[in-house]
């Protein structure tokens, strides 16, 4: 398939996928609410005849397959997430978000629009296909627990690799970035609790004060990633809530705090928690109050692995031009559950650019659609390439013919 076919039949499909990008818009859900955003893509999927199946993992997951008939081979799997984010919208589009304090502020409107449209090309080009493609659209990524489900599901069993896309602000449309290696930061969370001795505060020496000792551990906590952590190893430890007390004059009894930690390396991940339960117990022994330390393991590190972003970059390079493919030097603290499709086969995440000027996760972002045709046809002809180079038969190059 050559260049100019593949552009004809992302824009045949272009006016559909650009109106259910619309809807999904219109009408956000947040996580684990996803009804009528997984009830449309099935919808879509049926109209099309193509394979799924719904309620995945006991969520609204939806996956589908489409089944090349050219011959027999490897599976290659397409992710796109669904849900929305508790925010009120600013915009003036005619399809800004029609539910109060809740808008796609992180753009899954275009993620699942985008990987529909793949999958009505992928379809029309079953009988060129040389394996088969599952599509997953993913429910509750925000909160981290959709990716997990589903994989706990067989949703990537027998996958030979898999690809995401992020629609991505910094980068201007048409242009994608690209990254070997850890993308996105783990992402765990802890809570503290702190119990003292309340008591008036006129009188503290009578106390053994909540607030004065959380206080002593968040400012001691912040030395762990300054002197326990290499500099050259990206980390964050934030505490990021702090609640106690209900009136001026009164010593609290108890105190409660919680928090995130971020790392790139994974040996750090596994570490942490007795290094920050440590730091605690030393501060409430020294000051004389109880606590209870609850750790929750949350979404790993994302790795892209090297072969999956070459043939990302390989193709980006053809369809959009080698200048339009930016090597991305850092990868971002923030987290991504794709990363526990990762844990079972191998894949990558690539940035898609929207030129947005406004940032991710707020009032004013919107995906936007002119991405749409550049996702599209970098899913497709990504997925079309990996199923020829890991075919039955001799592996072919990757290259369009």
């Amino acid at each position: 398939m050559n260049q100019e076919t593949l552009r004809e039949r992302v824009a045949a499909v272009l006016p559909e996928v650009t109106r259910v990008r619309h809807d999904l818009h219109a009408h956000p859900e947040l996580s684990g609410d996803e009804k009528r955003t997984a009830r449309l893509v099935s919808e879509h999927l049926g109209r099309l005849g193509i394979e799924h199946d719904t309620n995945v993992g006991g969520t609204h997951g939806v996956v589908a397959t489409i089944r090349g008939r050219a011959r027999d081979g490897a599976t290659f799997a397409l992710r796109g997430d669904m849900d929305a984010l508790p925010i009120e919208e600013e915009s003036d589009a005619p399809y800004r978000s029609t539910v109060p304090g809740v808008m796609h502020a992180c753009g899954h409107d275009g993620h699942t629009a985008n990987l529909l449209g793949a999958a009505m090309v992928l379809h029309a080009m079953r009988d060129d296909l040389a394996g088969n493609v599952r599509l997953l659209f993913q429910p509750a990524e925000e909160v981290v627990r959709g990716a997990e489900a589903l994989v706990e599901a067989g949703a990537v069993d027998g996958v030979g690799a898999i690809l995401m896309l992020h629609g991505w602000p910094d980068l201007a449309v048409g242009k994608i970035g690209v990254r070997n290696g850890p993308a996105m930061a783990s992402s765990d969370s802890f809570r503290l609790e702190i119990r003292g001795r309340g008591g008036h505060a006129a009188y503290p020496h009578d106390t053994v004060d909540p607030v004065l000792v959380g206080a002593q551990v968040v400012t001691a906590l912040q030395s762990v990633v300054a002197r326990e952590v290499s500099p050259l190893s990206p980390a964050v430890l934030s505490v990021s809530t702090f609640h106690a007390g209900t009136a001026h004059n009164v010593i609290a009894g108890e105190a409660e705090l919680s928090g995130t930690w971020r790392t790139l390396d994974p040996a750090l991940r596994e570490r942490m928690p007795g290094v920050v339960e440590r730091v605690i117990a030393g501060v409430c022994a020294a000051l004389r109050a109880e606590y209870t330390f609850d750790y929750h393991w949350g979404t790993p590190v994302v790795v892209n692995d090297a072969a999956v972003s070459d043939l990302v970059r390989e193709v980006g390079r053809d369809l959009l031009g080698p200048e339009n493919v930016v090597e991305l030097a850092d990868a971002t603290m923030g987290a991504e559950d794709f990363a526990y499709y990762l844990q079972k086969a191998p894949g990558a995440m690539f940035r898609l650019g929207t030129g947005c000027p406004h940032r991710l996760h707020t009032p004013g972002y919107d995906f936007g659609d002119a991405p749409l045709a550049h996702g599209i046809a970098l899913m497709v002809e990504t997925a079309r390439r990996y199923l020829l180079a890991n075919s039955a038969a001799e592996p072919a190059h990757y290259e369009m013919v």
